[in-house]
């Protein structure tokens, strides 16, 4: 995304923030921890230009692919950390308005089900990928990939807005959505072989339900269910001339502490 665009997008936003911090009763920090549950990811895109496949057993001669071939696989993610910090202003009573950024990394756990041309090289030997290889490595491309091997980084800031539900008891239950802009770092590296070690940005969202619980009145406990999801990142395999789009989502489950100045 372009600064000009990226710009448009969040001058409104940072404007609201302004009015409202003029216009605020109350200012506080809050900084949070938890676990992130991500959502299988989907790794799809094309080969950048030809590329000619190893010569294994299966594929002699060796298979020329033609640029914009596709090539796709799957890739599940471990449960990962989760921390963030916001700032933020209470408008009034029932709306608070905030600047968050947060912090999460996933350990892949396995990548599953690669495909390129249609073709499913998960029970081919793992040199079909290597360009002019001649001869079986053996291993297949299945059990290479299989042991998983990398992370996905995830460092993002966001503009939230929360509804709060005001009463006379010391639990306040709210909801909130959130818009903002998200790095990803993704290494892939099954069995030592660097698949892809690239990073990209993109627009990013949450929406998110939780509960306060005051403390005092400079302290608020806090537990909430977000979730969060974006636009894809594209980033270039290692391995292959090929690019890739990601689109990671996962729901995290944090608890933190609010301080009210």
């Amino acid at each position: 995304m372009s600064y000009p665009k990226l710009l448009k997008t969040f001058c409104p936003a940072v404007l609201l923030l302004s009015v409202g911090f003029a216009q605020a009763q109350e200012f506080y920090v809050s900084g949070a921890l938890g676990v992130s549950d991500p959502d299988d990811v989907d790794n799809e895109g094309t080969f950048t230009s030809s590329f000619t496949t190893g010569a294994v057993t299966g594929v002699t001669p060796p298979l020329t692919l033609p640029s914009g071939t596709p090539i796709e696989w799957d890739t599940e993610l471990d449960t990962g950390d989760l921390w963030a910090l916001s700032i933020g202003w209470q408008l009034n009573e029932n709306f608070r308005a905030e600047l968050e950024w947060n912090w999460t990394e996933w350990d892949v756990d396995k990548h599953t089900g690669v495909t390129a041309g249609g073709i499913d090289l998960t029970d081919i030997d793992a040199g079909v990928l290597i360009s002019g290889n001649t001869g079986d490595l053996g291993v297949t491309v299945g059990n290479l990939v299989a042991d998983g091997n990398g992370s996905i980084e995830s460092n993002t800031i966001f503009v939230n807005g929360y509804y709060d539900f005001a009463n006379d008891s010391n639990l306040t239950p709210y909801l909130g959505l959130g818009v903002g802009y998200r790095q990803l770092d993704i290494d892939y590296r099954p069995g030592g072989a660097v698949i892809i070690d690239d990073d990209d940005s993109a627009l990013a969202y949450q929406a998110s339900a939780g509960v306060l619980f005051e403390i005092n009145e400079s302290i608020d406990l806090l537990a909430a269910v977000n979730y969060i999801a974006g636009e894809e990142v594209t980033v270039d395999s290692s391995l292959l001339p090929a690019e890739l789009d990601i689109e990671p989502e996962d729901f995290n489950y944090r608890v933190g502490l609010k301080w009210n100045f």
